[in-house]
């Protein structure tokens, strides 16, 4: 799969600088090389749960083909109440990523797809060896954060 023009596609889209995308527009393609060498990609399928709620696992997932619904699941376990679509592009897991708590939300595949998995290991070699992309890296998640977080409120104020 050709991850480079998936999330370069997304730099140089003007309507994607409102979405939840993983934008880092002063990257060129080696910068973006080197953060992919750094995960491991996750293939996933129609129906799968790619994250599920409550359990402990800090690895941050970038979309690079698919598309994925958050929600909550109810008491039953059966019922999920949507909350967002995640296409290629983005992030899941950032909260986790950060915060080392359990998973908040379920992630369910809506399509097949493909994700890539950096673990904290991984970023921390990442940024040891390349501390500029890491912190562009940091301020593009807190980018994705601030947004979902703008949404949740609005949602609640509603």
């Amino acid at each position: 799969m050709d991850y480079l023009s998936i999330f370069r596609r997304i730099v140089d889209d003007t309507e994607s600088a409102e979405g939840e995308f993983l934008l880092l527009p002063g990257w060129d393609d080696k910068d973006w090389q080197k953060l992919f060498a750094a995960t491991t990609p996750r293939p996933f399928k129609a129906s799968e749960f790619v994250i599920q709620r409550g359990v402990k696992d800090r690895v941050l997932y970038l979309v690079a083909a698919g598309l994925l619904e958050v929600g909550v699941t109810y008491v039953n376990g059966i019922s999920i109440s949507p909350l967002a679509q995640i296409g290629a592009g983005s992030v899941i897991g950032e909260q986790s990523f950060f915060d080392g708590q359990a998973r908040s939300a379920n992630v369910f595949a809506v399509t097949d797809g493909e994700l890539l998995c950096l673990t904290p290991e991984k970023f921390g070699q990442f940024s040891a060896s390349e501390p500029a992309l890491a912190r562009d890296l940091l301020f593009s998640l807190a980018r994705v954060l601030s947004l979902r977080l703008r949404h949740t409120t609005f949602r609640v104020r509603r």
